[in-house]
Order: structure tokens, then C-alpha cells, then sequence
């Protein structure tokens, strides 16, 4: 979609570009039984349901080449955080579909 609308109407303007990253996010929610991410203050923190059926490999893996910035917290198991700091819609929007389609 973002390529026939950057062939059709040129530059796509950055609130398009976020919403198609949100659209990827959602496609990638789905397919990891993602409950829902919130974010607030720099984290996103990324809730799965109870039946998703993630490989924990990928995701320590995750962890491991983030430097810090996924997070997992003993209290709550069924969740990983994203600490995306203060960036733009887009950036962050990218940051956290880049981070999800590392553990599909």
C-alpha cells in the first residue's frame, strides 16, 4: 500500500506513514496474541494473552540485543516493555513494529 501511494501521490505525508506502521502493528498483534500496548511516558508496555504462543528463545534473544530497551518485569510474566524514550509518532510507531516482527 505505502509503495501505489507514494507511486500514485509522491511523498506520503508522515501521519500516513504512521498509520500504515499502525496497520502492521495490528496485522503483527494478531498474529502473536497481543492483548494490547499501551504507551505512556517513553514505555510501551506490550500485554500477550494468556494463550499466545510465542518462542521465548526469540524473545530473550530480543532482550539480549536491545541494550535496554526491552524489558521484561518478574510481576508481570505476560508482558515485555519498550522503552522508546521521547521520539515522534513515526519513529515510535517503527520502534515498536521493528521490536514485534523480531518474535514472530
Amino acid at each position: 500500500v505505502y509503495t501505489e501511494m507514494t507511486d500514485r501521490f509522491g511523498t506520503v505525508p508522515e501521519e500516513v506513514s504512521s498509520l500504515l506502521s499502525l496497520a502492521q502493528i495490528r496485522i503483527i498483534c494478531r498474529k502473536l496474541n497481543i492483548a494490547s500496548i499501551k504507551e505512556h511516558n517513553g514505555i510501551a508496555a506490550i500485554e500477550f494473552a494468556k494463550v499466545s504462543d510465542i518462542s521465548v528463545n526469540k524473545v530473550l534473544r530480543l532482550i539480549a540485543e536491545s541494550a535496554g530497551a526491552v524489558k521484561l518485569n518478574p510481576s508481570k510474566p505476560n508482558m515485555i516493555f519498550l522503552n522508546t524514550g521521547k521520539i515522534g509518532l513515526k519513529e515510535k510507531s517503527e520502534f515498536i513494529r521493528e521490536k514485534l516482527e523480531k518474535i514472530i
